[in-house]
């Protein structure tokens, strides 16, 4: 069963979601689904790039001029941009060894701990990476050979951040609400 917001109330397997809460949860990973995929298609074109300057080094002792800059520069992007969907889907490592003894509101208290971990990260990460991007703004420095403006990378990983505590506090809301209903029983419990 999927872990993103809005498909888990179809299901009956949690207490009711307030309206405006599953409308925001439900934009929030369907933003953070379609960020995701944007950036597997980043790294599905720098895989092809890669392998043609392999081929083009290997058939003609040319590969492309400072193709290591780009997949260095787009990697990074790319990563940024899977942290939302793994957050709002729960596809994070987990360490279930720790909490199987757990009761289930025990498990659902640490879900929203890590969720309100995890908001702070992002937003603690959001200014540090802002901060960064107005000094590469007022200080220009670029790669060695494209002549590409490192500041270029940052646009993309400051909405990255910004849709990763979005959907930190989605996951923190939930979680509080979970750990809050008393009558909320898991499949598990029931049988």
């Amino acid at each position: 069963m999927s872990k993103i917001p809005g498909r888990q109330a179809e299901t009956g397997d949690k207490p009711p979601v307030t309206p405006v809460l599953a409308q925001i949860a439900a934009l929030i990973a369907s933003l953070s689904r379609w960020w995701a995929m944007t950036g597997g298609v980043l790294i599905l074109i720098l895989s092809v790039m890669a392998a043609a300057s392999a081929a083009s080094n290997l058939f003609f002792g040319r590969p492309f001029s400072a193709d290591h800059e780009l997949v260095k520069h787009v990697t990074a992007i790319a990563i940024f941009m899977f942290l939302p969907y793994c957050q709002i889907s729960g596809a994070n490592i987990t360490l279930d060894f720790f909490t199987d003894g757990l009761s289930e509101r025990a498990k659902q208290a640490m879900s929203a701990f890590s969720s309100l971990f995890a908001l702070a990260f992002a937003v603690l990460l959001f200014v540090q990476m802002l901060q960064g991007f107005q000094s590469y703004i007022r200080f220009q420095e670029v790669t060695p050979v494209l002549r590409l403006p490192l500041w270029t990378a940052f646009p993309p990983i400051l909405i990255s951040l910004a849709l990763l505590a979005a959907a930190s506090f989605i996951n923190l809301a939930e979680g509080l609400r979970r750990v809050q209903n008393p009558q909320y029983e898991s499949g598990a419990e029931r049988s």
